[in-house]
């Protein structure tokens, strides 16, 4: 069932078993779970289920450096299905390189392995519609065994593959589930506002929750998980009073602190030897028809060996915005996305910066733009291959019910391809997010955001494209071209964040390293959960939404176990 809040009186209590704060990806597929394993689940939704731009305010931060954090209303959504009605669609998981104790990553250490986390894999895929947990050519052999003829893995891989799923927004697809569901209460158009612990003992009492419309709502359940997404999830534990006169969750002084994203860009280009038409520069198809593309990365073995952050590499397009690239379909592409129906095209994020606007965290964006005319004249020079693409690519992205085409790649035949990366952001305990004085329209404080990238990130990208070439070049196979003399400050200019918002709730095995347990428990306070990237030790070389969901489907598990064992709060 899904209620709006307008609908609820004023001072009312909602109760049930659990109660998930957060309608995304982690809060749907919690509820579901636990609902399926027999809980009475109540969602509550800042969002509705249509966008609002009002309620989409309350997320916006204080205070930011605006070169370095994109805003808030670009990284997140509120709304039902969270950030995934904005979500491209890529699912990744973490290697098992990130699960390593690495002394030269801060000395961040997991409290889980990767053998506990894998078998939460398929679940995931299940749940984003991504198919089979299979993410190298190795297990694949109906697909041509690499990038490239002659391509054998060591120390640089071609073997991983990210996959793609429909894109699956959680609020269209699992919306009819919602409310067709027995046991999953969804309100929308609510916000947590505070987790009200009871004076002298270790758990949550109830939540409070306030609508723009002024009304008051309490929440009490027997469990409460908090999955409002990774800085909000972190703000709302911030803004609640904990023991000792501290914010809840901040025990040991971890909380808001090692806030990380990745590395986003492009310093070089890849060509190769080979025959230029059998590159697979481009998406595949598995054999259950879902999305899938190639990546360049770096093995376990090397990474370790050297002190290198994890990260991945795949062909790209040149950028639209440039009109040099003299390619009418990459012209024609950014005139639709500069036009009236853009926004139909693509997330805001992403739209901005494929049309040349400085969007920080986003590889692209900042390009020469030059003018309409200089882009029309390319098309005009391409006009059968512009017809080409605008059906058959156009057929494929927006007349599918179900699995849409990810996107597109041009073809080369120079056979040299930009090499866009994607990279860890070591963590850094100074790289954080803190309270302000300044308030949101419910009186909840706004955050300062203070992301800080480090001489280390930029020198790990650095050095794996070294690797990389270094490779290509003594297989025969192709070299790197730099599209600067100075790849590092083009490094640091595309230094960024805000859309992948990880590691200020941190996992630790003790209280005194971190704000939750290896089962995403609050430390010290027995019925507190939190399913989110904010809980993630270190930012790999994936982006987290497939890891979020593998989290979330294992805590729903844990939660089978404890729930039955957790007495409902009072209504004292």
């Amino acid at each position: 069932m899904i209620t709006s809040a307008t609908a609820l009186p004023n001072d009312h209590t909602l109760t049930a078993d659990l109660a998930v704060i957060g309608a995304g990806p982690a809060g749907i597929v919690v509820s579901l779970e636990a609902a399926r394993y027999g809980f009475d689940v109540l969602l509550v939704e800042s969002g509705r289920q249509k966008f609002d731009p009002d309620i989409q305010n309350l997320a916006e931060a204080a205070e930011m450096d605006p070169a370095l954090h994109s805003p808030m209303r670009l990284t997140t959504r509120r709304q039902l299905g969270g950030t995934s009605v904005i979500w491209g669609g890529k699912c990744v998981p973490y290697d098992e390189v990130d699960f390593d104790y690495r002394p030269f990553m801060s000395d961040a250490q997991w409290p889980v392995s990767y053998d506990q986390i894998v078998p939460y894999f398929q679940r995931a895929c299940d749940w984003l519609a991504c198919g089979r947990a299979t993410f190298d050519t190795t297990r694949m052999p109906h697909l041509p065994p690499s990038l490239v003829p002659g391509f054998a893995d060591g120390d640089t891989m071609a073997s991983t593959l990210e996959r793609w799923s429909l894109p699956t927004n959680f609020g269209r697809e699992y919306r009819d589930v919602l409310r067709r569901s027995a046991r999953v209460r969804a309100v929308t158009g609510l916000t947590c506002t505070q987790v009200v612990c009871r004076e002298g003992y270790p758990e949550v009492d109830h939540l409070s929750c306030r609508n723009l419309g002024g009304k008051h709502i309490q929440v009490r359940a027997r469990a409460y998980v908090l999955a409002c997404g990774g800085l909000d999830t972190t703000r709302l534990l911030l803004a609640s009073p904990g023991p000792g006169e501290r914010p809840l969750g901040d025990h040991s002084g971890h909380l808001g602190s090692w806030y990380m994203g990745h590395l986003e860009g492009v310093i070089a280009n890849v060509r190769f030897n080979t025959a230029p038409r059998s590159t697979i520069f481009g998406y595949e198809r598995d054999i259950d028809g879902t999305y899938i593309r190639r990546r360049l990365t770096v093995s376990r073995k090397a990474q370790l060996a050297e002190h290198l952050p994890n990260v991945a590499a795949w062909l790209a397009n040149p950028e639209l915005a440039d009109p040099r690239h003299r390619n009418g379909v990459l012209s024609f592409a950014y005139l639709m996305l500069r036009s009236p129906l853009g926004r139909l095209m693509a997330p805001d994020a992403q739209r901005l910066s494929l049309s040349g606007e400085e969007v920080p965290g986003s590889p692209y964006g900042g390009a020469e733009r030059g003018s309409v005319r200089q882009h029309m004249l390319n098309v005009s020079r391409d006009v059968w291959p512009v017809a080409r693409f605008a059906v058959g690519f156009g057929s494929k992205r927006f007349l599918p019910q179900r699995r849409r085409a990810a996107g597109f790649f041009v073809y080369s035949k120079e056979n040299s391809y930009p090499l866009q990366y994607h990279g860890e952001q070591a963590p850094k305990r100074d790289s954080q997010v803190t309270l302000t004085g300044e308030r949101d329209a419910l009186g909840m404080p706004k955050l300062k955001i203070d992301l800080k990238f480090s001489a280390q990130d930029v020198d790990g990208i650095i050095r794996t494209h070294h690797l990389w070439d270094t490779c290509l070049r003594e297989s025969g196979l192709g070299h790197l071209e730099y599209l600067s003399a100075d790849p590092e400050s083009t490094v640091w200019s595309r230094a960024g964040g805000g859309f992948h918002q990880l590691g200020t709730t941190r996992m630790a095995a003790r209280p005194e390293d971190g704000v939750v347990d290896s089962d995403l428990a609050v430390h010290g306070v027995s019925n507190l959960f939190v399913a989110s990237s904010s809980t993630f030790v270190t930012s790999g070389q994936a982006n987290p939404t497939f890891m979020i969901v593998a989290f979330a489907a294992r805590l729903a598990d844990r939660l089978k176990k404890v729930l039955p064992d957790l007495k409902p709060t009072s209504c004292d």
